[in-house]
């Protein structure tokens, strides 16, 4: 998964051609994360990759991504006002949604879903508004 923040304050968590993650890619996108909220300014992530991206995760993988997300949790509800899943043509399962609501309570900010990239946009465009106002 790459991270694309060439439209902030709208970034984009994409998937990509390679099928296995590296513990090392791992650390390049948690360090990407970590220059984004240093930024200190608010930002919405639009995911645009498959919900099976993660399916392959051993237990320490999963571990470390927990670990991670507790420590930089109190500046992702500072700062990363929503989460937006593009679902394209396979809608999001039951379960994740169910997940996706338990994530979006823990880290403090909201997870929609929409059918494209420009119903994303538009919708991470209000939650931008709305906090400026």
């Amino acid at each position: 998964m790459l991270l694309d923040d060439s439209r902030f304050p709208l970034v984009f968590l994409r998937g990509h051609e390679e099928p296995d993650s590296s513990i090392d890619e791992q650390l390049e996108r948690n360090t990407q994360l970590e220059s984004l909220l240093d930024r200190q300014m608010p930002f919405v992530l639009i995911a645009d990759h498959s919900a099976h991206d993660h399916d392959d995760e051993t237990p320490e993988e999963r571990k470390a991504k927990a670990l991670f997300f507790k420590r930089i949790k109190d500046r992702m509800r500072k700062y990363c006002l929503g989460l937006i899943v593009i679902e394209g043509r396979s809608p999001v399962n039951a379960a994740a949604r169910i997940a996706a609501a338990g994530a979006s309570k823990a880290l403090g900010f909201s997870v929609q879903f929409v059918a494209d990239e420009e119903s994303a946009a538009a919708k991470g465009a209000v939650l931008l508004e709305k906090h400026a106002a």
